[in-house]
């Protein structure tokens, strides 16, 4: 898998994806749960108390990514906890995201609303834009991300894990694919 990582920054040197995926690699063979260059941004950093005109309060950071900041957050409207996503891309300009950018975020969102609700695929509850910034805010799930998965086990899953994990994204992506949409958040 590294070696397919720094095949893709070969060709495209600004892939976050890849950059993410070979620092997360290279902190899990060395030990270390967060890079010091990871660290100084996020202690740096003030994070907010809230979001969309205080609708969205903060509960605490969940984590980072290429493409978006996580946050726990509770939907004071709604009383419920969701997961406040605020959505980065490389088109982000100092005024704010561009159209294309834009537009993007907003057609991914609607694909996954259509699908409405989808045992292996994540809901989205709102989607909007905070000063210039996109956001997305879907139901909260809780175990983590697949990365963390592979970190908390050593690098390697249990082949039972594996197989779970394998079937649900091909659950996933059938049941995108049976709705006509192309892109959507696994849980």
């Amino acid at each position: 898998m590294n070696q397919l990582a720094r095949q893709v920054l070969a060709l495209d040197k600004t892939n976050e994806d890849a950059r993410q995926f070979l620092s997360a690699a290279e902190r899990m063979q060395t030990g270390i749960t967060a890079s010091p260059q990871t660290e100084s941004i996020r202690s740096t950093e003030a994070e907010p108390s809230s979001f969309a005109g205080g609708r969205y309060a903060v509960k605490k950071f969940l984590g980072e990514g290429g493409k978006k900041k996580v946050y726990l957050a509770h939907d004071s409207l709604l009383d419920r906890d969701v997961a406040f996503a605020q959505i980065k891309f490389a088109q982000i300009k100092i005024e704010g995201l561009d159209d294309v950018g834009r537009e993007r975020v907003t057609r991914e969102g609607q694909a996954m609303g259509r699908l409405g609700s989808h045992p292996h695929v994540v809901t989205v509850f709102d989607l909007g834009e905070m000063d210039g910034q996109p956001f997305m805010v879907t139901e909260l799930m809780g175990g983590g991300d697949v990365e963390g998965l592979i970190e908390k086990a050593g690098g390697h899953l249990p082949l039972e894990q594996a197989i779970s994990i394998a079937l649900a994204v091909c659950r996933a992506h059938d049941g995108r694919h049976n709705q006509g949409t192309t892109s959507c958040l696994l849980r």
